[in-house]
């Protein structure tokens, strides 16, 4: 009886030891939520407008909507993530875009998102239609259209982005938006490796002109702003010469912006460099053949120290070209402190940073000519 009763008693005891390790592996199986708690799924984020935004990790299918956004996302190397493109992508000229120069091509095979352009307001319907998982959205568009309205339209969370005013090149804010949009678009490091550049460049530009004793007189026109613009067409505080701490003659009028004065204006400065944008060089050309004893009369166009300059203000500030612009403009105002820089090769080098590609004589083959002296088609 007793041998019995220890034997049922030693039954039990393995029974229960049994039962207990299956319950520990059950327990521990794979995939368990108590073992191996899953990533966030989402990241939150306060945007150019202070909004709080929570945004999928990993987003594959991303839209950038209003100037200047979809060159940011080109620079970050992830065009790859886009899923339509505004009809101006498509419909506008390239040349003068950078981003355009580089990836024309990309955006002729994806579908239209809406319209595009600085006064038209977003198609929710037309971004539905390609299922994004992120908006991003200009600044400029807030005024158009909400951007939590759009959200909720879209069925997608809206971020809005902003580097500054266009046409100008407000590094502080550049940097903050791309490393914005690095963290978004899983760019991080390359956010940081473009912000590294951006700084280095600018720290060099500032070294060089610092020890120039004479900062020269400096007028830069037909700037690109809205349209074709004329000779009188100029711009505060230009970029490029921001750059090298220089002034532009017009900058003592203390507005910022495009400003238009008149001729008269220039020839009582009458500066000892002028700069023309390419852009717009066949409406001087056009004004000079009417009139070139007034263009004459300016010493910059009597003594050849006239040059071309690539427009860099095209749907929003191209931030690579204005780059370049400045070691040129290094280049003729400063001579001896840029006798290093060969301004085409070093646009390149910014063109290969920014953008993965070499450009420069895409904008010579576009416009004609590149950098360098205007004094064969200007003759007094």
């Amino acid at each position: 009886m007793e041998r019995r009763t220890i034997a049922l008693i030693i039954v039990l005891v393995v029974t229960v030891v049994l039962l207990g390790v299956v319950a520990v592996m059950v327990f521990r199986a794979p995939g368990s939520q108590e073992t191996k708690p899953q990533a966030p799924r989402v990241i939150t984020v306060v945007d150019f407008s202070n909004r709080t935004v929570e945004v999928p990790v990993n987003a594959s299918r991303v839209v950038a909507i209003g100037p200047g956004v979809l060159r940011l996302v080109a620079y970050l190397g992830a065009l790859d993530k886009i899923v339509g493109v505004e009809d101006a992508e498509k419909s506008w000229s390239p040349l003068g875009r950078d981003y355009a120069m580089a990836y024309g091509d990309v955006f002729k095979n994806l579908q239209v998102i809406g319209p595009g352009g600085p006064r038209n307001p977003p198609n929710p319907e037309l971004l539905r239609s390609v299922k994004p998982d992120i908006v991003l959205m200009s600044r400029v568009y807030v005024d158009l259209y909400d951007p939590d309205r759009l959200s909720q339209e879209v069925g997608a969370p809206v971020v809005v982005i902003d580097y500054g005013v266009a046409g100008y090149l407000n590094v502080t804010e550049f940097k903050r938006a791309i490393t914005l949009l690095g963290r978004i678009l899983g760019r991080e490091a390359r956010a940081q490796e473009l912000a590294k550049y951006i700084d280095g460049v600018v720290d060099d530009l500032a070294q060089r002109v610092r020890v120039a004793k004479v900062a020269p007189s400096v007028y830069v026109g037909a700037v690109s702003y809205k349209g074709a613009q004329p000779f009188t067409g100029t711009q505060g505080m230009f970029p490029p010469l921001q750059l090298l701490k220089t002034r532009s003659i017009v900058d003592e009028l203390g507005k910022k912006g495009f400003v238009n004065v008149d001729f008269e204006y220039i020839l009582k400065k009458n500066p000892e460099y002028i700069f023309i944008d390419l852009n717009n060089l066949q409406t001087v050309l056009d004004d000079y053949k009417k009139d070139s004893a007034k263009y004459c009369a300016l010493g910059a166009f009597k003594e050849g120290r006239v040059y071309a300059l690539l427009p860099f203000n095209y749907y929003h500030t191209n931030v690579a070209t204005a780059l370049a612009d400045a070691y040129f403009m290094g280049k003729v105002l400063y001579p001896e402190q840029f006798k290093d820089v060969d301004p085409a090769k070093k646009a390149d080098e910014i063109y290969r940073v920014f953008l993965g590609k070499p450009l420069y004589e895409e904008f010579v083959r576009g416009f004609g000519r590149g950098f360098g002296s205007l004094s064969d088609l200007f003759k007094c």
